[in-house]
C-alpha cells in the first residue's frame, strides 16, 4: 500500500501542470513605488480577483511579455519570469513570482539577490496570497521599513507599573500595533 501511494504521489508531482506544458507563454509584471515586483504567469490564466488584489496593495501594471526560464543568483531553482533586461530596466531587485495553475491554485516563489530564488512546492489559494504577500514585502523592507503593509489595530493592552509607593501603581492605556 505504501508503495502504491508513493508511486501515485510521484506520478502526480512529475506530471506537467498547464503552465509548464507550453514554454511559449507570457507574464504580467506589477511594480510598486519601492521597486518591488510581482510577476504573474501564465498571463492567459490571470483572473480578476488576483489582479484586483495586486492593484489594491498598491502595485501598478508595469509590463507584459514573453516569459523566460531563469535561475536564482546561486544557480538554484528555476522558474519562468520576466527577462533580466526588463528587471534591470525597471530597477526591480526583489520580487514575488506567482504561477497560476488554475483559478483556485497557485505556486508562489520569492526572488531576493541575497537569498536567491526560493520556490516552495506548496500549492496555495487566494486567501494565502492575501496573507503572505504583505509579510513578504515587510521582509523585503528589512529593518528600514518605510511603510508597513496592513498595520492592524489590536485590542488595548493595559501595562501596569508596579512600585512600593501607591501613587506610582498606575494603570496606563497604551494602544499597541501588530503586523
Amino acid at each position: 500500500m505504501r508503495y502504491l501511494v508513493t508511486t501515485l504521489v510521484v506520478a502526480f508531482l512529475s506530471s506537467p501542470f498547464p503552465a509548464l506544458a507550453d514554454s511559449g507563454y507570457e507574464y504580467k509584471l506589477y511594480k510598486n513605488s519601492e521597486n518591488y515586483g510581482i510577476v504573474v504567469f501564465p498571463k492567459k490564466f490571470m483572473f480578476e480577483e488576483l489582479e484586483n488584489y495586486l492593484l489594491s496593495i498598491p502595485f501598478e501594471f508595469a509590463e507584459s511579455g514573453e516569459a523566460v526560464m531563469r535561475h536564482g543568483t546561486k544557480n538554484e531553482n528555476a522558474t519562468y519570469m520576466m527577462p533580466m533586461e526588463v528587471q534591470k530596466r525597471l530597477s526591480i531587485e526583489k520580487f514575488v513570482v506567482i504561477q497560476i495553475l488554475d483559478s483556485m491554485s497557485m505556486l508562489v516563489g520569492v526572488y531576493d539577490p541575497e537569498w536567491g530564488l526560493t520556490l516552495p512546492s506548496a500549492i496555495v489559494e487566494m486567501e494565502t496570497i492575501r496573507q503572505n504577500i504583505p509579510k513578504t514585502l515587510n521582509v523585503f523592507r528589512g529593518p528600514n521599513r518605510r511603510r508597513q503593509t496592513h498595520l492592524k489595530l489590536q485590542k488595548k493592552l493595559y501595562h501596569a507599573n508596579f512600585s512600593s509607593r501607591p501613587k506610582y501603581n498606575i494603570m496606563s492605556n497604551r494602544v499597541t500595533y501588530s503586523n
